[in-house]
Parts: structure tokens; sequence; C-alpha cells
């Protein structure tokens, strides 16, 4: 029998219709799916990955019904045939079909979108606090519990960073941008809530695994939560998503998920991992609580007594201090550039400056203080005594200025004071 070229073609868009069918429900198009979002760890997550994809199939149909009726109706109703148009320009039924069912579309979408958004937002009953706080370029961490702060900064060598540079270019890493010093510790199994902040400019904490991104406004604090499924142990990546300045894409966020018991040894030991560290909180854990008390009251006071008599007692020396301002400067140079020359127009060069070459007192307020309205943030919060009189006496006799200065600790200290 031989077939028209009318069914010829019928039968050659069924058989395309068939394969896209099959593509999108076969295995093959399920293996596809881990290009689709991180695999979620959490029930907020697991809820948006499923109003995802169920508005994602709801927009497949759409679009299957919608050209499949746009394409029956040019095929069997073109010119060739001499077809008559029906005419609804005036038709009311139409016109109560066409708006009805986008409405009843958009309440299949807006239902269980509201329950994701308002679960979302429901920060209550939850174990722990933390705080985090948004800095140029860097992410501080409060566990209001606890009481261990510490700051999170990129770990990625600046060599991986800069591949212009071909003589010191480093390969890159397996985890290129998304490694930090110090990772933020949670335990599976508990309500995380956080409270977002920023110091300088706007941020955003997001953890895609986890299902959480919040933006961090200076002077506003938002809140978000996460609960990890025990189990689901491990390190998580996220990034912030703001575009906050020229360092950006250096403020990756890394979470390391542990056990409920894990999470406890890791607050006992101050915040860390140090297996005699935990030693030692468990022994303490073992003696009456009062006396515990009484032992780690006494062990902070020696311990705080000793780290200033410390403190106190060294004399730093000019190559000392030029060495550690070396390598705490990796910081200031993400503005000011390895070659201290800044970045005109945007960021002021070091080389030469008003400041690094004026009075100490200027330098001081400026590094410790910063300067409102400008990219300069305080960093008398984020660096110790040590460490920011190191910088200034590494910036006051590098990039040419040589003027010999030399700042100490103590000369910092008396600032704070």
């Amino acid at each position: 029998m031989v077939l028209s070229q009318h069914t010829r073609l019928i039968a050659k868009l069924s058989a395309f219709g068939s394969l896209l069918i099959a593509t999108l429900f076969s295995g093959l198009a399920l293996a596809e799916m881990r290009l689709n979002f991180q695999d979620p760890v959490t029930e907020v997550a697991r809820d948006i990955y499923g109003l995802h994809m169920l508005i994602f199939y709801l927009c497949v149909v759409i679009f299957i019904v919608v050209f499949s009726v746009m394409f029956y109706s040019i095929f069997k109703h073109r010119k060739s045939k001499n077809y008559q148009p029906a005419q609804f320009s005036h038709s009311t039924s139409v016109e109560i079909v066409w708006t009805i069912i986008p409405f009843l579309i958009l309440v299949a979408m807006a239902v269980p979108a509201t329950k994701v958004l308002i679960k979302m937002e429901d920060t209550t009953k939850s174990d722990l606090t933390i705080k985090i706080t948004g800095y140029q370029w860097k992410w501080g961490y409060d566990y209001l519990d606890s009481g261990i702060s510490f700051y999170s900064t990129l770990s990625t060598p600046r060599e991986q960073i800069n591949q212009f540079d071909e003589d010191s270019a480093q390969p890159l890493g397996e985890n290129y941008l998304l490694e930090t010093d110090n990772m933020v510790v949670v335990p599976s199994g508990r309500k995380v809530r956080a409270l977002i902040t920023a110091n300088d400019v706007i941020h955003a904490w997001w953890i895609p695994a986890f299902g959480t991104k919040k933006d961090a406004i200076p002077g506003y604090i938002n809140e978000l939560w996460f609960n990890v499924d025990e189990g689901k142990e491990g390190i998580y990546r996220g990034q912030c998503a703001e575009l906050c300045g020229k360092d950006h894409a250096y403020m990756p966020i890394v979470v390391k998920v542990v056990t409920g018991d894990e999470f406890d040894a890791w607050v006992a030991a101050g915040g860390s991992f140090d297996a005699s560290n935990i030693a030692d909180a468990e022994e303490a854990k073992e003696q009456s609580i009062p006396e515990a008390a009484a032992e780690a009251v006494v062990d902070a006071i020696v311990a705080s007594a000793e780290a200033v008599e410390a403190v106190a007692a060294k004399t730093w020396t000019q190559d000392e201090l030029m060495a550690k301002g070396k390598e705490v400067s990796a910081t200031c140079n993400a503005c000011h550039g390895v070659d201290g020359k800044g970045m005109p127009g945007v960021f002021p060069a070091i080389a030469a400056s008003p400041i690094a070459t004026g009075p100490i007192e200027d330098h001081l307020s400026i590094v410790m203080y910063g300067k409102a309205g400008t990219p300069m943030a305080a960093f008398a919060g984020q660096l110790s005594d040590e460490e920011i009189a190191a910088v200034i006496t590494y910036q006051r006799n590098s990039f040419g200025n040589d003027s010999g200065d030399v700042v100490l600790p103590a000369d910092v200290k008396a600032k704070r004071n």
C-alpha cells in the first residue's frame, strides 16, 4: 500500500513525539537529573527540589499541549486545503476557558510554593544559633550558644588564582575557589538557626544542598534555618551569591556536618577537633560539674594571663613584623594590589600614599576603624594587635615606602584603649 504524503508526514511527527516523550521519561533522562540541583540533604531543600520539578513538568505539559494544537492547526487548516477558519473573536466560551485554565495552573503552582515559603521562614524551636557576618571578603561566624567565634577566608593559593603569571602559576586544586581556612561546623539532626548580617556591603550566604540563601545586609538581620538529615554528615560547599565587589568570587562557604556527639565534643574543645582537646573535655565531663567548671575558669584565667604576658614580653624585631605583615597583607592586596599600586580610581595605592608615609596615628586609625563611605573595612575586630602592628610595619616599609617605622603590638593596644 502506498502511503500518501500527508500520512507519511503525520507518521514522522508521531514518531518524533514518541521519541521526545521516551527521552524525557526514560532512565537516561532520570540520569541527567544529576545536572539539576545539588542532591538535597535537608527537608527544605527536598521541598524546593520537588517544587522545582513539579513546575518544570507543568511547563513541559503546557509546552507539548500548546505546540501540538498549534502545529495540528497549521497542518490541518493550511491554505492549500481552502479551509474556512472559524470565528472565535467574540466567543464567550473561549474567553472563559482560556481564563479559567491559566488560573487553575497558577493555583496548582501557588499552593505548594506557599507551603514551602512558610516552612523556610519558620526559625522557631532551633537547637543552636549562629550569627553570620559578611565582610569584604570573608565570613565571620559567632556561635551564640557556646561563645565560639572565628573568621573564614578563602584558602586557595593566589598562585592558583593568578594564572596570568606563567612562571609562578600552580595547577588548579580539586576545590578551586571553594575552600576555606576555617569551616563552619554544625550537627546533623538538629535545627540550626542563622542570623545573617554584613559589615560593609550586601553579601548573600548560600548553600545549595541545604536549600538556604539569604542576603546579608549592613544594619539588618535576616534569618534562615536548616536541619541536615542524620546520615548525611560530610562537607558541603557554597558561595556568596551577591555581587559584593571585585573579590566576590573569593567568598566561599564550607560547612562540615558532623554527628551530634562529635559536635558536642567540638564545642567542649573550644571549636577544635584536636584529639587532646577532646580528651581533656571528656575528662572534664567525668568530674563533678562544679569542680570542672571551677577548673575551667582557672585554666582560662591562667591561659589568658600567660598569653598576655607572652605578648607583652615578646620583643618584636622589624624583620619579624615584616615577615608576619607580608603574610597578613594577603587580604589587603586583594584591593591594593600585590605591588601596592592599587586600582586607580577605585582602590588607592599603598605605595607612596599619604597614609603609609604620613603620621603613624592616621595609619593606625584607618586600618583599625576603616573609612566610612568607602570599601575600607574596620579590622580592629578581625585582626589581633600583633597582626595589625605587623601589617602597618610592612606597609610602611614596602612598595618603596622605606620609612623605617616600626609599629609594635603595644602601640595597637594603646590605640584600642
